[in-house]
């Protein structure tokens, strides 16, 4: 079992799929890559090739934001562009009190009227705020969202504190993406950890969705931190929980590992800003075109279908 990302193992994945070419590749013209170029088979022969397997598959990134990392929605939107990623599901996780959050779910709602086809809205509020919390969802939804997201470690995902606003979630046929880790110390309090003690992990997810099975729930990033083989064995038997692919631990293994233990149906692909490594990690696994086209675009679509939001 791996507890965090070793360095050699995390060199050994890079030099595999060489995300150091395909970030590097990235920064240049696409104009002699087309997107539909099929993916090449086996280990690519050049960065031209690897470039091309990236930009194959179109893509709906279930984890994004704006206001981060980028200097503007622009340069966002041309990062994405890059590999391929057609739409973005944006948050903007922020805000201590609710007309702090407010403000940030303006933002996306700017974002999401300048930019019709691109952008899925995500709705983030703090439950300690309940009333002022539920009263944003229900204006977000309504001005078009598509669901929650990313909420944060305010309180953990099973918090009674998120009742009423999962229940509204459930009504209203969206999901609820949550910040999560699988830190040792959020299991076992002996053990040190920086993360917040608020921070979701894969127990709190299946309680949750034990209580409420008709909802659906995206436990974010698989390579958030920490041991994420416990994550996908926890999450294996609570079919209403996600998982979504972003994350900076880049382990050899961890995509197949996800497959094996939750079908490919439950797989989101999302970058959490990090195109190359959210891309990469991909390639890396070797999947077929089949596994691809539903983790990059067919889950996900799937489940704003619900809300007849759907990309196509």
């Amino acid at each position: 079992m791996q507890t965090q990302s070793s360095p050699g193992s995390r060199r050994t994945f890079l030099q595999q799929v060489g995300l150091g070419a395909l970030g590097a590749l990235a920064l240049k013209s696409f104009a002699a890559v087309p997107a539909a170029a099929p993916p090449p088979k086996g280990r690519w022969s050049s960065s031209e090739e690897l470039l091309r397997a990236a930009r194959a598959h179109r893509k709906i990134d279930s984890h994004a934001h704006i206001g981060f990392g980028f200097s503007s929605v622009a340069n966002l939107l041309k990062a994405a562009d890059k590999f391929n990623v057609q739409r973005l599901a944006i948050s903007v996780p922020r805000g201590a009190n609710p007309t702090q959050f407010k403000a940030s779910n303006d933002l996306v709602l700017q974002a999401m009227r300048e930019h019709p086809t691109r952008f899925v809205g995500q709705c983030f509020v703090d439950p300690r705020f309940p009333k002022e919390a539920l009263e944003e969802v229900k204006r977000c939804l309504g001005e078009g969202m598509a669901g929650l997201g990313e909420l944060y470690a305010a309180a953990k995902a099973n918090d009674p504190l998120y009742y009423p606003i999962i229940e509204y979630c459930i009504s209203q046929k969206v999901p609820m993406l949550w910040h999560a880790r699988a830190d040792l110390g959020l299991r076992m309090p002996q053990y040190p950890t920086q993360a917040p003690p608020g921070s979701s992990i894969a127990a709190d997810f299946v309680d949750i969705a034990k209580r409420y099975p008709e909802s659906i729930f995206i436990h974010g990033h698989i390579g958030g931190g920490g041991d994420w083989e416990y994550m996908c064995k926890m999450l294996r038997d609570t079919p209403s929980v996600f998982l979504d692919t972003s994350g900076s631990v880049s382990e050899p293994g961890m995509i197949q590992f996800a497959i094996e233990q939750l079908g490919v149906d439950r797989l989101l692909f999302a970058t959490d800003m990090n195109f190359e490594t959210g891309t990469g990690k991909l390639l890396a696994a070797r999947l077929n075109d089949d596994q691809m086209r539903r983790i990059c675009w067919d889950n996900f679509n799937n489940i704003l279908k619900k809300r007849g939001l759907h990309a196509n």
